[in-house]
Parts: structure tokens; C-alpha cells; sequence
């Protein structure tokens, strides 16, 4: 594959990355919490915020992958699902005696966040937030799209503590593109 051909396949994910973004996740990431997750360390090297988006970015590209076998998956309970999986994170230090408490308690914390930002939120989203951090905390997913959030996760995670400045999976443009949108919808 040439260095063309995998920057233009790059372009074109990151596109569907922000259209279903903008399709399924606007109510999210309007939100003045969704803006306070940029402002939260995570994963020592990124934000809450870029973390969400890595995990998004990351989600989405094994969701259209695995669309191209004949698997027919909820794109809006994947996106929804991973801007919202760690937004219980969100002051944790006020909130959680400690990162074992945190890590057991954040997702029912992000599910109850997300029935706030997305009010016609469904069972099934609700369900991959809560599962996102299964082994660890005993939720097991249920769907396809739970396991593959869960995945993501981990993915984005361990990338993220590894790398040094954490490489983002969405490229810059892409980023800017959704952030831009915050700052415009937060002036206007």
C-alpha cells in the first residue's frame, strides 16, 4: 500500500468518523461536560476529552470493518456509547475515594450522565457504557457493539499510556474539524 493510498483511506475514515459523529453524538458533544472532559487528565498523557475521541475514532473504524464482513451493527449506540463511557470520570478526585473505586463506579456514573445529554438514550447503549471496563468490573457485555467499545478502550488506553505524547487516532484536522464545532456552537 502506498503512503498516498493510506493517507487518502485515513481522510476518508476520519470523514465517517465525523459524520457519525455529528449524526449520533451532536447532544454529547455540545455538552458543557463533554467541553470539561478536555479540561481532566487521563491515562497520564491525554484528557478525558481526547481520550473519549481515541476511543470513539477507534470504535468506529473496527465498526465499519466489520460492516464490509456482513455484520450488521448500531453505529449510533457505538458512537453515543463511546463519547459517553467515560464522562463519569469527570472530578473524580471529589468523587472516588481512590482509582479501584473509580474504576468499579464510573460507568453507572457515565450512564446516568448519558440519560441526561441523550434523554431518548436506549437499553442497549446504556448497556455498553455500563460494560465498557468489563473484566475488571464484572459487567460482561452483551452485544457486539459492548465488546467492541470494551475493546476500543483498552486499545485506546494502553496506546495512550504508551506512547509519549499519547498519538491521537483521529489526525488533527479531524479533531480541530469537531472541536471547532464546540467552540461555534458555545459562542453562537
Amino acid at each position: 500500500m502506498t503512503a498516498y493510498f493510506k493517507k487518502q483511506m485515513d481522510k476518508e475514515s476520519n470523514r465517517r468518523i465525523a459524520a457519525d459523529i455529528s449524526a449520533y453524538g451532536k447532544e454529547v458533544i455540545d455538552s458543557e461536560l463533554f467541553r470539561k472532559a478536555f479540561a481532566q487528565k487521563h491515562h497520564t498523557n491525554t484528557t478525558v476529552g481526547e481520550h473519549t475521541l481515541n476511543v470513539t475514532a477507534a470504535a468506529l473504524r473496527m465498526c465499519y470493518a466489520l460492516e464490509k464482513t456482513g455484520l450488521k451493527l448500531d453505529r449510533r449506540a457505538v458512537t453515543i456509547g463511546a463519547l459517553c463511557h467515560d464522562l463519569g470520570i469527570i472530578g473524580r478526585y471529589e468523587k472516588f475515594a481512590n482509582n479501584r473505586v473509580c474504576c468499579r463506579l464510573h460507568p453507572i456514573d457515565s450512564v446516568r450522565i448519558s440519560r441526561e445529554l441523550v434523554p431518548e438514550i436506549d437499553h442497549k447503549t446504556e448497556e455498553i457504557i455500563r460494560c465498557h471496563m468489563w473484566p475488571l468490573n464484572g459487567w460482561m457485555p452483551t452485544s457486539a457493539e459492548g465488546y467492541l467499545i470494551t475493546v476500543a478502550d483498552k486499545y485506546s488506553s494502553i496506546r495512550e499510556l504508551l506512547y509519549r505524547p499519547a498519538l491521537p487516532l483521529l489526525r488533527h484536522e479531524t479533531v480541530g474539524m469537531i472541536l471547532g464545532a464546540l467552540v461555534c456552537d458555545a459562542a453562537g
